[in-house]
């Protein structure tokens, strides 16, 4: 009887101590969770275990089955999948940071996946790179202090990719954004993308996707911006608590509005020097080169 008891116990607990590691590491999952929620202190800067660390803040759907059409373009820069063949990205990814030279070869794409160093997702080389005809950056090699830059702005901001083979889209993890036809964008509509750039100011690339939310801004507000110009832009501010903004890394992500491509990230306000909450980011305005983009690639 003594023994019987004895192995009673030793089961009872084990058990409770079963049960205990399983609250302790839910309720340690779900506080990660809402500390990621309610940081608006410093955006993307909680680390948060491998469990939950592609998790977006408004949804159980890991960030790239959010953004299907997101892609990491060049290793340095963000992109937008409008076909199997074809990525949307902004022109100035294709410059060396020392020179105008244009990259002509090595360029790949990875789509697919939420981490850039885990092996996952698919990458493809690019055969092509095609820049709108329009585009101009500023002195952007220039240092920023001296001059007294705030940001330097780009103007027709857009750049095609043809890809050596076709992506196996299909339609969760991999998909086509549809290309936005509209002239303006009404103020406060609802729009996001999801990119890897870095956390602050000259940091390196993120490997883990990340999420941002905002919301389209007037002209008028907009053009508070010396170097804003609505023909060929728009912008947006991250909406509360985060008040998301864009770093280095970020540019030719592609703004997204319920599954179309409206904007592709070209500059940020004041990015010159630094990356901070609220800062609005101007994207190149896609109906704009909406002609330009079917010319191109048929689509």
């Amino acid at each position: 009887m003594m023994e019987h008891r004895v192995s009673l116990t030793c089961v009872l607990l084990v058990s409770l101590l079963a049960a205990c590691a399983g609250a302790l590491r839910k309720h340690t999952v779900e506080q990660l969770q809402n500390t990621y929620l309610t940081n608006s202190g410093n955006w993307g800067s909680v680390k948060i275990p491998n469990e939950v660390n592609s998790v977006s803040a408004v949804g159980a759907k890991p960030n790239h089955l959010q953004y299907p059409s997101a892609v990491l373009f060049g290793r340095t820069c963000g992109g937008t999948i409008i076909s199997p063949t074809w990525i949307l990205t902004a022109a100035h990814c294709s410059l060396s940071r020392h020179s105008s030279t244009i990259f002509t070869g090595g360029l790949e794409v990875l789509a697919g996946t939420n981490n850039t160093a885990d092996g996952s997702g698919v990458s493809r080389r690019v055969k092509r790179l095609v820049v709108h005809p329009l585009f101009t950056v500023g002195p952007y090699w220039l240092n920023a202090e001296r001059f007294h830059f705030k940001q330097i702005a780009a103007r027709f901001d857009y750049m095609l990719a043809e890809l050596e083979s076709p992506l196996p889209l299909d339609g969760v993890t991999m998909a086509a954004a549809e290309v936005d036809t509209r002239a303006r964008l009404p103020p406060g509509e609802q729009v996001g993308y999801a990119g890897y750039g870095a956390e602050t100011h000259g940091d390196v690339m993120r490997h883990d996707m990340h999420v941002f939310e905002l919301e389209i801004q007037s002209d008028e507000v907009c053009s508070e911006l010396e170097q804003y110009n609505p023909q060929d832009m728009l912008c947006a501010k991250g909406r509360p608590p985060k008040y998301d903004s864009a770093c280095n890394g970020d540019s030719g992500s592609g703004l997204i509005s319920a599954g179309r491509v409206v904007g592709v990230a070209s500059w940020v306000e004041d990015d010159a020097t630094t990356c901070a909450p609220a800062k609005r980011v101007v994207f190149s305005r896609v109906a704009t080169a909406r002609d330009w983009i079917r010319n191109v690639t048929g689509i």
